[in-house]
C-alpha cells in the first residue's frame, strides 16, 4: 500500500486523497477530452472507488459526453467546478482521477497515449511510450497486475 496521495481543486474548497497508487495512468488526446479540459490532452489516473476519498468539500456530478455514447459522470468541486473524477458506463466502482488535480502530478506520468490521431502537432510523445491512433485494449496493454486490480474492482 502506498502513502496516501493528496489532491484538490483550484479554489481549495475540495480536497481528496488516493489511498493507493493509481492502477494505471494514460493520456487521452480525443476531441472530447480536449474540449472538456480546455487543454491539448488529459491525463487520467485509474483508481478503484474504495481508494478515492473526498476529505474536504463536496463533489457535484454532471453528465458529460463520450465518444462511445456511454454514460459519463464528472465529479466537480461544488465551488469552482474543477473536474476531479469521472465514472464511465454508469458505474461507480472504478473512476478516473484527473492527474492535474493531484498535488504532485509529475509523479504520475502517462504510460500510454490514446487517440493520438487527434493529437495537436506540437505535442511530442516519447518514443518509448506506446501510442494508439484510437482507443486501446487495456488487457493487452496494461501490466498484468494493473489489469487484474482493475477487473477485481467490479
Amino acid at each position: 500500500m502506498a502513502t496516501k496521495i493528496g489532491g484538490g481543486c483550484s479554489c481549495g474548497s475540495l480536497r481528496y486523497q488516493l489511498k493507493d497508487n493509481p492502477v494505471f495512468v494514460h493520456a487521452c488526446h480525443c476531441s472530447l477530452c480536449k474540449q472538456q479540459t480546455g487543454s491539448a490532452f488529459i491525463a487520467h489516473a485509474f483508481i478503484e472507488s474504495f481508494n478515492f476519498e473526498v476529505t474536504k468539500g463536496t463533489l457535484n456530478y454532471f453528465e458529460g459526453a463520450t465518444g462511445s455514447g456511454n454514460p459519463h459522470e464528472v465529479g466537480r468541486c461544488d465551488n469552482c467546478s474543477v473536474a476531479i473524477i469521472s465514472y464511465y458506463r454508469g458505474q461507480r466502482l472504478r473512476g478516473v482521477v484527473k492527474v492535474g488535480t493531484l498535488d504532485e502530478p509529475e509523479k504520475f506520468p502517462p504510460k500510454v497515449h490514446a487517440h493520438v490521431n487527434n493529437k495537436v502537432p506540437w505535442i511530442e510523445i516519447p518514443k518509448d511510450i506506446p501510442a494508439f491512433e484510437g482507443n486501446y485494449d487495456f488487457e493487452k496493454t496494461w501490466p498484468k497486475e494493473s489489469f487484474q486490480r482493475w477487473t477485481k474492482a467490479i
